[in-house]
């Protein structure tokens, strides 16, 4: 799809995008979830799964922590390791150095996480063994074979933001496009100025101010974006949209345009990046064949 031109260079952790489940719901429970061993905030070890793998969606608190419960639709930040009921680990954040956040008990993730976690509290060390009509069912993805059950250990950190609470300013963007400030969950519009060639630099404006850490070249920003095209204003990128995983971690390096056109931005604004041709990759100057307008929602700052 055209939106994953943009999209796809965003690492996404491998299972926590959402998928259609196949499988039935057999009531029968099957074997108990896999030892784990390990201090909490720290990479586990998983035992195999033993016997035949249980058949409903198994929680178990392994440490509770004190902090409020996780809401449905609120972004957990979490450190998380998977792995198969055969033991085959396939993804973990601490690896990666860095937890992951996920909205939860919206349909963004698999529904054993949507299941398991809504109602957890904070700070605590969760297993989840997830059968495949749960998790990705018949749909093999990478790494994990058809119709696996998956074991989770999961440590809930914090709740991130969920949407931009700064204040908007006046748009006096001379021959830049301009962009909605509405904050309702669905993304701004971009109106495109009629008669106008791109910019042949990057260049950015803040649309709305907010108040919080400031964005630096080498930063990682949470972030909810669409992006347009200047030539047609066709969609490129939207994470709003149905079907997509919603806000992600973004490192400011690794979109075109995003250093020069974020540095110095607050978190809780929302930011217009304009981002000309010749700033795209060569494969993304092909695909897209036009100049990019982004819209960028900075939540937080990393």
């Amino acid at each position: 799809m055209r939106r994953r031109r943009i999209a796809a260079l965003i690492a996404v952790p491998l299972l926590l995008v959402s998928a259609a489940a196949c499988g039935n719901d057999d009531s029968s429970e099957g074997g108990s979830a896999p030892k784990v061993s390990g201090q909490a905030d720290a990479k586990p070890k998983v035992d195999k799964g033993q016997g035949t793998p249980p058949k409903k969606l198994q929680v178990k608190v392994l440490k509770e922590g004190d902090g409020p419960a996780v809401k449905k639709g609120e972004a957990l930040n979490a450190n998380y390791l998977g792995q198969t009921w055969e033991g085959k680990a396939f993804d973990n954040s601490w690896d990666r150095g860095a937890p992951a956040t996920f909205e939860i008990g919206s349909g963004k993730v698999i529904k054993g996480w949507d299941e398991g976690l809504v109602g957890q509290k904070l700070g605590s060390r969760v297993e989840l063994v997830i059968p495949p009509d749960k998790g990705y069912g018949a749909q093999a993805q990478q790494s994990i074979p058809a119709n696996s059950t998956l074991v989770f250990v999961v440590d809930l950190k914090k709740i991130m933001p969920s949407k931009i609470d700064g204040k908007p300013v006046a748009q006096d963007n001379g021959d830049l496009p301009k962009v909605g400030t509405n904050i309702d969950g669905k993304a701004p519009k971009i109106t495109l100025p009629k008669g106008q060639d791109a910019p042949k630099d990057v260049e950015s404006a803040t649309i709305i101010k907010g108040k919080g850490a400031t964005v630096g070249a080498k930063s990682t920003v949470r972030a909810h974006y669409t992006a347009v095209t200047w030539k047609d204003g066709k969609v490129v990128a939207n994470t709003w949209a149905p079907g997509q995983p919603g806000a992600q971690d973004v490192p400011v390096a690794q979109l075109p345009g995003w250093k020069e056109g974020l540095k110095g931005k607050k978190a809780g604004s929302r930011v217009l990046v304009v981002v000309p041709k010749s700033k795209l990759t060569p494969d993304q100057q092909k695909s897209i064949g036009s100049d990019v307008v982004f819209s960028v929602d900075v939540l937080s700052v990393n």
